[in-house]
């Protein structure tokens, strides 16, 4: 009821913002049956540009730039 407001002020602007996707509880662990819920796209969007924001997903973005073994090996 709260998030209601604020996403269909999206409808026209973000294509398919009120679609379902899968959210992770936890920025820091994986998508597990624990630390994953449903929320609307746009949902999604605003929590992870908010916590791009707040830095919760350097550890991502570091992860991703670290080499592989593959790449080591080159």
């Amino acid at each position: 009821q709260k998030w209601r407001p604020f996403c269909l002020r999206f409808e026209g602007l973000v294509e398919d913002f009120n679609y379902g996707t899968l959210l992770r509880l936890d920025s820091r662990r994986e998508y597990s049956e624990e630390n994953t819920i449903f929320a609307t796209r746009i949902q999604f969007f605003a929590i992870e540009i908010a916590r791009n924001r707040e830095g919760c997903n350097d550890h991502v973005y570091s992860r991703a730039r670290e080499p592989t073994a593959q790449e080591e090996k080159s």
